[in-house]
């Protein structure tokens, strides 16, 4: 097996990220704890090759333990929603950025949460035995003589490293929230604005979301799974794609990046306006005035996304 160059550029992680479910050869998809082969051909074409395609590369760049995502990903032509106060979007539409919340600064104590507490022991319990297996089995190294304090020492170190790091990551997560539906909604109208007669929504998709994103292949974008946590755990190393059955309602879509700067409420992410924005929705409790604002704003900025009025203030008949 060829050595790899590492030579890892940012348009091959984003071509590994946008073609890393089956190979490019031969369409073979990748299963859990398959090679996935990641270089240029002869004709200086990228690929993503399987074991069996893997000798057509002229450079091998790197070699990822392939794994399936941890989180679902929505299709690219899902609507969705932000809403907020007029304020907001000419934030993000002057400096040409969204934010970024970091985890720790959300209201729910659960972003992060791998489980309720009153179960953690059982949590601990599964990893504890998970080490003390793992450092009894490690190829090439004399184990067997271990002395039983040695194993349970490294086993319960290797468990705090783990919960540190689950700590950690609460403050280099930063997250961006947004709603997913067909449909706008009535109650996000009123929970993500501080004045819903002055409020706005933005309508994108997942794939211009994405686009706008400069398609970062540091950023992850899929839908937040909701789960019971008196009857199971979150992912070890996907828990912010979890939340609780009483957010449910939310429909939520997020944007997530891991950074380890020195941010502390959040960061600014630069984006593209106009490829994100596709729509721009006036509040249904909004008075005429507040439209004519709008539309002033928008074409300052010259933004290209047709305005429109809440569908909720349609005028049914009897």
């Amino acid at each position: 097996m060829e050595n790899m160059t590492k030579n890892i550029t940012r348009e091959l992680k984003i071509y590994y990220k946008e073609n890393h479910e089956r190979c490019t050869h031969c369409s073979k998809p990748f299963t859990t704890g398959a090679t996935a082969h990641l270089g240029y051909l002869s004709n200086g074409k990228q690929a993503v090759l399987c074991d069996d395609c893997s000798k057509l590369l002229k450079e091998t760049v790197v070699r990822y333990y392939w794994m399936k995502s941890g989180f679902n990903k929505p299709n690219p032509n899902d609507k969705l929603w932000r809403y907020m106060d007029l304020a907001k979007l000419i934030s993000i539409i002057s400096n040409n950025t969204l934010f970024f919340s970091v985890a720790s600064y959300f209201d729910d104590p659960f972003e992060g949460a791998k489980g309720l507490f009153e179960r953690k022991q059982d949590w601990d319990d599964f990893y504890l035995n998970f080490f003390r297996k793992a450092i009894v089995s490690i190829p090439g190294q004399k184990t067997s003589n271990m002395a039983e304090e040695k194993i349970e020492s490294d086993s319960r170190y290797l468990l705090k490293q783990m919960e540190d790091v689950g700590l950690k990551s609460r403050n280099n997560t930063y997250i961006s929230c947004w709603y997913g539906n067909e449909y706008e909604s009535e109650a996000m109208w009123k929970l993500y604005s501080k004045n819903v007669t002055n409020a706005i929504a933005i309508q994108t998709t997942a794939e211009h979301l994405y686009l706008s994103l400069d398609r970062s292949p540091e950023i992850e974008i899929g839908k937040i799974q909701y789960i019971d946590y008196n009857k199971r755990y979150a992912h070890i190393n996907n828990a912010y794609w979890f939340k609780r059955k009483a957010f449910e309602y939310e429909h939520e879509v997020r944007a997530v990046i891991t950074s380890f700067g020195n941010e502390m409420s959040g960061k600014s992410i630069p984006i593209n306006v106009n490829i994100l924005i596709d729509r721009v929705f006036i509040s249904p409790y909004a008075p005429k005035w507040f439209e004519e604002v709008v539309q002033s704003v928008i074409e300052k900025y010259g933004i290209k996304a047709p305005i429109l009025h809440s569908s909720i203030d349609e005028q049914p008949f009897y």
